[in-house]
């Protein structure tokens, strides 16, 4: 059972935030000007989806990396 809800997290969470992520983009850079812009908002959403996976979504890779050290998932 923990092995589906891991994969129903993993498909149906993250796979789509990863998506998302990679839809907005928050670096431009205008020729015209020659400046380049950060979008703070768009930054922001991007890190916080980050953040979201690498500590409470990664279950595949966290489980992975805790069997190497000797314990147990």
């Amino acid at each position: 059972m923990t092995g589906q809800i891991a994969l129903l997290l993993r498909v149906f969470i993250l796979l789509p935030l990863a998506g998302l992520t990679a839809a907005l983009p928050f670096v431009a850079y205008d020729k015209a000007a020659g400046l380049v812009t950060i979008d703070i908002n768009t930054a922001s959403t991007v890190l916080a989806v980050l953040l979201y996976g690498l500590f409470s979504g990664g279950t595949f890779a966290w489980s992975r990396w805790v069997k190497r050290l000797g314990g147990r998932t």
